[in-house]
């Protein structure tokens, strides 16, 4: 099987990403965006890595008018459950995998594909939302989460 590289450009996409912090789940969540966005979030098939161990919740929605894309996916593994550590101080504790390492204390990520959006405006109306608690535009330091948002 041929060895696929990543240049330097592949990084360089065109998105705007939005850290959202909710005690609600994502299904929740994808509803409230899409009645207050008119948008329309469906679930897809989740984001895996790390050999099936991991696997994120994704939700996605396509704009031919707009021209763009919009995702809606969580920061923490829905198998963290089963990546289980062995301590000394207590039996076991749970090992969260991220899929955004940058951000640990974030549940949520809105990654907005090429389109024009104020982005402003929309925070506003996130923030406005009933079960959301805070919305704001998170800027990535990292080539590996950088890397992680490559999934389409």
């Amino acid at each position: 099987m041929p060895k696929h590289r990543l240049k330097l450009y592949d990084f360089d996409q065109k998105y705007n990403l939005l850290a959202i912090h909710s005690n609600t789940e994502i299904f929740k969540i994808a509803y409230n965006l899409n009645r207050l966005l008119k948008i329309n979030l469906k679930r897809e098939a989740d984001i895996d890595f790390e050999g099936n161990i991991s696997s994120y919740l994704l939700y996605k929605y396509c704009s031919k008018k707009y021209d763009s894309k919009i995702f809606l996916f969580s920061n923490k593994s829905i198998n963290s459950s089963n990546l289980k550590s062995k301590s000394t101080l207590f039996d076991e504790f749970d090992k969260a995998s991220l899929f955004i390492p940058d951000y640990p204390k974030v549940e949520y990520f809105l990654k907005i594909e090429d389109g024009r959006f104020n982005i402003k405006n929309l925070i506003e109306k996130i923030n406005g939302s009933k079960n959301i608690i805070s919305c704001y535009e998170a800027n990535l330091q990292t080539d590996k989460s950088k890397y992680n948002l490559i999934f389409e």
